[in-house]
């Protein structure tokens, strides 16, 4: 029971840091897309730190599931033809974090029990 309510704690997180990278990537300041790297550096850095704090490095997945499914609902579009995500440097920066979420997705599931591993 705790194992299920730690993931989906860190999924719920995935999708509040999806929501906050959504909203910041792309502000800048003084010309430099500060938004956009810091929602890389926070995104891909607390995926490594759930892979390497939870015992079996699984809720990083979670975390990682959550932020991408946000960012898939946010690529779909809205109704009226709008896209919130822009064809500029900030959105396809985002859509890079959205790959470097993707291998830390398969590499947590990759990850082996160190308990059982012996």
């Amino acid at each position: 029971m705790t194992r299920l309510l730690g993931h989906a704690g860190a999924l719920l997180l995935g999708v509040a840091v999806g929501v906050a990278s959504v909203a910041v990537h792309r502000d800048r300041v003084a010309g430099f897309p500060a938004g956009l790297v810091f929602v890389a550096v926070v995104s891909v850095y607390v995926a490594w730190a759930l892979r390497l704090l939870s015992a079996t490095g699984r809720f990083g997945a979670s975390y990682c599931l959550g932020w991408l499914v946000l960012l898939g609902y946010v690529l779909a579009g809205r109704p009226e033809g709008d896209f919130v995500i822009a064809s500029d440097l900030e959105g396809y920066g985002l859509l890079v974090v959205a790959l470097f979420m993707v291998v830390a997705l398969v590499s947590s599931l990759a990850a082996r029990d160190p308990v059982r591993s012996g």
